[in-house]
């Protein structure tokens, strides 16, 4: 639908304008768009790969860690000084119970020798109540050892064995208080003929040891975090974080079913590229954080580039496809809208030819055609302007021999009744009404002239009616300063006086002439209280219909195809009637003072 629009309706300047930036800028926009989107995806896989590797690096650190804390576990698991203090009675206050102690206390300060890259401690705990360290049974720090059997981590390690197991929740009951461990790697002492436990040998790993491994291989605003088999975090960089679960992120799910991979998700309100790896002797994961847009700062400082050198590109195509697109659409746009003041009837239009291509040759043929159409037209006016005339002429002449034929009659009539200085007055004023109606050449005369040749007239028809006519004249002051079209009124009068008024019968003859304003239009009514006629005849007049018994209704049509021949169909004149109650015609005519205010109407 659009596109249909688009080739059918838009301008060629829009056309070229658009085929030249989708020529353009679409491929080159495609280009440049897929050609970051791969150097995105190329810097963040390198990215990930290098993290990754580096994680392997620290699982395998963690490993030999791990192996160094099995190794301090060997020497007092295996001891049988430890063994001998789990099973043997004691007394804390004896020689023996000292030095036993103070041989644990070497081996631990042997252990911390050997291993002094990691931050643990040793914790033994004998169910014979045995603890170290510790201050005698007079002050435990613990619970009793008999009170481990419904901790989840003792029925693991006693289910292990004599086997090291990773503990990474908080081991109050074991160590008192907590002391901010890591981790834990406990195993449980048996006996051997019995098997049965006889206590607790457990190292505790402090977190600072863990984040020692990682700490010296972070990049920048890079964190690294390692969480337990449950999603619990164990060692971060960020110690408040430490203990919360990754359990309930959406995208733990992704770490928890593989041993390494990387991905991208939102972490801490931001987009983050995540690569993670397992550590293969406890199942922790090492994940490692990296903010994308850390990793591409460098390709969004050249997304930056290629952006403003795209705009550029953009610029300069858009530029230079609109000056071509000027080039050409310009005349086409010029003649088209000539074409829309000629369609408005403008025919004195003409355009510069400017160029000898196909436009300049359209253009040339354009002026003349215009040429030619404005000298038909004036032909056509010149042949229509005296036509109307003649037409006019023609309408005139069937008007004034009627009127002065009438007039000469009551004159003789008047011969036999009146005065010899009543007739004169009436001699003077049809001298007056022919000199204004026939020496007088101008059509468009002002309204006062008008109703002057109307009151001449009246006044010889009531010289000749007697007091039998009453004449009654309701006009406004401002019709004056219109003008109209002559004879438009006296031949209606005329009408009303022989065809309306003399064929009344008894009661005195009443003729009201009336003027005024309705809007921009003036209106003329012509009342009588003659005999009135029948409409129905009227209409057979206008459908062609000769009946002479109507003859005298031609002064109606006369002056309403005047009429509508000067000012248009809008304009005429209506008759209301009724047998027996007179008759009023009703002349309508626009308000001018000039012909070519018709023209503008």
């Amino acid at each position: 639908m659009v596109w249909n629009w688009f080739i059918r309706k838009s301008s060629v300047q829009n056309k070229f304008l658009i085929a030249s930036l989708v020529l353009i800028i679409i491929p080159l926009g495609l280009f440049g768009t897929i050609s970051l989107q791969i150097s995105k995806d190329s810097i963040t896989s390198q990215v990930s790969q290098s993290n990754l590797k580096t994680l392997g690096q620290i699982a395998d650190k963690t490993d030999r860690m791990l192996d160094d804390i099995i190794a301090v576990s060997n020497q007092f698991f295996l001891s049988t000084e430890v063994n001998h203090a789990f099973t043997q009675a004691f007394d804390p206050s004896s020689y023996e119970y000292a030095m036993q102690r103070a041989s644990f206390d070497q081996m631990l300060s042997n252990s911390i020798y050997s291993f002094n890259r990691i931050s643990f401690q040793v914790l033994l705990r004998g169910l014979n109540g045995f603890e170290f360290p510790g201050n005698g049974m007079e002050e435990t720090l613990s619970q009793p050892v008999s009170s481990y059997s419904d901790k989840e981590w003792y029925r693991a390690a006693v289910y292990g064995q004599g086997q090291i197991i990773w503990v990474t929740e908080p081991m109050p009951e074991l160590t008192g208080v907590d002391r901010g461990a890591a981790f834990y790697g406990v195993r449980i002492s048996k006996r051997f003929e019995s098997g049965s436990p006889t206590g607790i040998v457990a190292v505790s790993v402090d977190e600072s040891s863990l984040n020692d491994l990682y700490s010296s291989a972070l990049d920048k605003a890079q964190e690294i975090e390692i969480v337990d088999a449950n999603g619990r975090i164990i060692s971060s960089g960020h110690k408040d974080q430490i203990r919360e679960s990754l359990a309930s992120r959406p995208y733990y799910y992704k770490i928890r079913d593989y041993d390494s991979g990387y991905f991208r998700a939102e972490e801490g309100g931001k987009e983050q590229l995540i690569s993670f790896q397992t550590i293969g002797k406890t199942n922790w994961k090492l994940i490692s954080y990296t903010p994308t847009a850390t990793v591409l700062s460098s390709i969004n400082q050249l997304q930056t580039i290629v952006i403003l050198v795209f705009a550029g590109v953009m610029l300069l195509a858009y530029a230079s496809s609109y000056f071509m697109a000027r080039r050409l659409a310009v005349p086409i746009k010029r003649l088209y809208n000539h074409f829309g003041r000629v369609e408005l009837g403008d025919l004195s239009v003409r355009l510069p030819v400017n160029s000898e291509d196909e436009i300049g040759h359209l253009t040339r043929k354009f002026n003349r055609m215009l040429e030619r159409i404005q000298e038909l037209l004036e032909n056509i006016r010149l042949e229509q302007e005296r036509k109307r005339h003649a037409e006019l002429q023609a309408l005139q002449s069937q008007i004034n021999p009627h009127f002065l034929y009438n007039t000469l009659a009551s004159i003789r009539f008047m011969l036999v009744k009146h005065k010899p200085e009543t007739i004169d007055s009436v001699i003077v004023a049809l001298v007056k009404l022919l000199k204004q109606s026939i020496s007088k050449q101008d059509e468009l005369i002002p309204i006062g002239e008008e109703l002057e040749m109307v009151r001449n007239y009246l006044y010889i028809q009531q010289i000749r009616q007697g007091d039998r006519m009453e004449v009654r004249y309701e006009l406004e002051e401002e019709l004056y300063e219109y003008k109209t079209i002559k004879l438009i009124l006296q031949p209606l009068i005329e009408n009303a006086i022989f065809h309306g008024l003399e064929r009344k019968g008894e009661g005195q003859r009443q003729l009201i002439v009336r003027g005024y304003m309705e809007r921009t239009d003036i209106c003329f009514e012509i009342e009588d209280n003659g005999v009135g006629m029948d409409l129905g005849d009227m209409d057979s007049k206008a459908a062609g219909e000769q009946d002479e018994k109507l003859v005298h209704r031609g002064g109606y049509r006369n002056v309403h195809e005047r009429l509508q021949l000067n000012f248009g169909e809008n304009y005429g004149i209506s008759v209301q009637s009724q047998a027996g109650a007179g008759t009023t015609v009703l002349v309508r005519i626009p308000a001018i003072h000039k012909w070519e205010e018709v023209r503008t109407r």
